[in-house]
């Protein structure tokens, strides 16, 4: 199979109309886009939420490997990202609450485990604290991946740079990266993923790495990392040389393609959302309020208490968090204040593991092993029925 036959699968470009809302005052019908991919007749389901710029393209690269562990996972686009329809900034949160359990209805979805990747930690976090009862009924698992932490906590440089951008400016930055992607990009004959290098003005130190793209393949081998297909039992005919350095390269420049083909004005308001720019743009929904991730750890843990108090639910929950071995988004700093977090909270059982070898962007790739680790355990969690005799 060639890498663009890959990426048309339709099971990569799903679309479910949401029908309008009056309660909200939403008048008009809702397009989400999404992709279900994976095992799909697997009752292990994982509902994923994905970093800054990783629309539901970006972590196709993991489809055989959840074949390999018979794991479904769904990836909805946020709000104005592919073919997710824009809502204003303030909405986003209160907009992915509304759309996810409508989208796990029209998929006959009643328990899954939830994942994020960086900035997705925020949807992650509000899920999870606002529909508990979407988990599994007995093991309750969710992984965060470099889960995204606040500037203020993690003293990023260049993050607390980004911090004093005006909030207009930070709401420029996909406008900015679509024009270069368009006109400078196909002028200079540079690689797409070049675009990378306009996220770092923003967001990164300058280091003059330009193969940057929003998908969790690194672009070259690198010390700690082993053959991607290396925990796989068997390979597909059907899939993709993951293993091939131009296979994983057509996979980075086709997914940037699509990237900016679709809408990307959501990832703009990401962005100030993530910075929490202005300072009103709050992570949490209006029902449930918290400000960051240390508010939000006592909530979870009020909530699993209360299930055992009420003797009629008794869950093993269970949280992980991966972290790359280097992160220049969050640093050490800010990963032993998200650890930190979850310390005091008893009934939040929490687990963390450093990658070795593994860095922000790339953790995710198979080839560091905490993606078949995390698919594993989403496994475990949903025992398999034994088929009848």
């Amino acid at each position: 199979m060639g890498v663009l036959e890959f990426l048309c699968d339709r099971r990569f470009h799903r679309t479910v109309f949401l029908p309008p809302n009056p309660e909200t005052g939403r008048t008009e019908r809702y397009r989400l886009s999404y992709s279900d991919f994976g095992d799909a007749d697997s009752d292990a389901v994982v509902l994923f939420c994905g970093a800054l710029m990783g629309m539901r393209l970006c972590y196709s690269p993991l489809d055989q490997l959840a074949k390999d562990h018979k794991v479904r996972i769904i990836h909805a686009d946020r709000p104005g990202i592919g073919g997710s329809d824009a809502v204003e900034d303030i909405e986003r949160i209160e907009m992915w609450l509304e759309m996810i359990p409508k989208l796990l209805a029209h998929l006959n979805v009643s328990h899954v485990s939830i994942a994020s990747h960086s900035a997705g930690a925020i949807y992650a976090m509000n899920t999870i604290l606002t529909y508990p009862e979407l988990l599994h009924p007995k093991n309750p698992y969710a992984a965060f991946f470099a889960p995204w932490v606040h500037p203020s906590h993690s003293g990023i440089a260049h993050l607390r740079a980004a911090e004093l951008l005006p909030a207009p400016l930070i709401g420029k930055f996909m406008s900015v990266a679509r024009f270069v992607n368009k006109n400078v990009i196909p002028l200079v004959g540079l690689s797409t993923s070049f675009i990378h290098g306009i996220k770092g003005s923003l967001f990164q130190r300058n280091t003059g790495d330009t193969t940057r793209a929003p998908i969790p393949l690194s672009p070259s081998f690198v010390s700690g990392m082993t053959s991607r297909s290396s925990s796989i039992r068997s390979v597909a005919s059907g899939s993709l040389n993951l293993d091939n350095a131009a296979v994983v390269e057509e996979l980075r420049r086709l997914i940037v393609s699509y990237l900016f083909a679709e809408c990307t004005d959501g990832i703009s308001d990401d962005c100030k959302l993530v910075l929490r720019k202005p300072s009103s743009l709050l992570w949490c929904s209006r029902n449930i309020v918290w400000f960051d991730h240390n508010d939000a750890v006592p909530l979870l843990s009020k909530i699993i208490e209360e299930e055992r108090k009420s003797g009629v639910v008794d869950r093993n929950w269970t949280i992980d968090g991966f972290h790359g071995e280097t992160d220049d988004m969050v640093g050490r700093k800010g990963q032993e204040w998200f650890d930190d977090c979850w310390a005091p909270n008893a009934a939040s059982p929490y687990r963390r593991e450093v990658i070795p070898g593994s860095d922000h962007n790339y953790l995710m790739d198979p080839a560091f092993g905490a993606s078949a680790k995390w698919l594993q355990r989403v496994r475990d969690a949903v025992p398999e029925v034994p088929e009848s005799q």
